[in-house]
Order: C-alpha cells, then structure tokens, then sequence
C-alpha cells in the first residue's frame, strides 16, 4: 500500500507524492527535489546556502537579524517538506539532523551508498 502526502506551499500549489520507504528513494529524490527547486529551497538542501553570520554575535545589526530570520524561515519549510514526505520507518535516517541540509546528507548517504546517484 503507498502512502502520498500533499506537499502544500501555497493553496494553489498542491503536489502529491508518494512517502520515501525502503524501495522508492530514485523516484522519490526525483520528485522532492523538483518540489524544492519550485520552492526555491534546492540551495538550502544542498548546503549551499548557508545560515548567515554575523560580524559581531553579541550585536548583530537589523539586516543581519533578518537575513538569519529569512535563512531559518526558508530552512524549517524545507525541513518540513523532508519530514512530511517520509514513511515511519525512514524518520530514523534523519536523526539528529539540526538542518535541512543535514537530514539530505544523511538521507543520501543512507540511501545511495556513497552519497551520490
């Protein structure tokens, strides 16, 4: 029996697809990554748009307040998405993860032997 879930940015922007189980990481990974490439999110799950820091961490300036704000908003939705579109059995292999970036790497590596596929 498959599972789907409705993957919801916007309410016109509805995907359905199937959860990640033990067999379906291929066309899974496909899928999601499609939704966060819509969402804009691709770059927070690969990594490559990291949490912004500041020049002083006792006194971080009003832009730098917002772009933090800005970069955990858009992290938590794309946390979000990984975790509603997981079987039971799979929320193991994210684990411990405190970023989206963390929960995809941890997924790849779990699921493509060697990170890559």
């Amino acid at each position: 029996m498959s599972t789907t879930t409705t993957a919801e940015a916007t309410p016109s922007s509805l995907f359905r697809i199937e959860q990640l189980n033990e067999t379906n990481w291929v066309p899974w990974k496909r899928r999601v990554t499609a939704i966060f490439r819509e969402r804009a999110l691709l770059k927070i799950i690969e990594g490559t748009t990291l949490k912004p820091v500041t020049a002083d961490p006792d006194k971080p300036t009003a832009d730098e307040k917002k772009q933090i704000e800005r970069w955990e908003e858009l992290d938590g939705k794309a946390q979000t998405q990984i975790e509603l579109t997981l079987s039971d059995s799979q929320m193991v292999h994210i684990a411990g993860a405190k970023t989206a970036a963390e929960m995809w790497t941890q997924l790849k590596q779990v699921k493509e032997r060697g990170g890559k596929l």
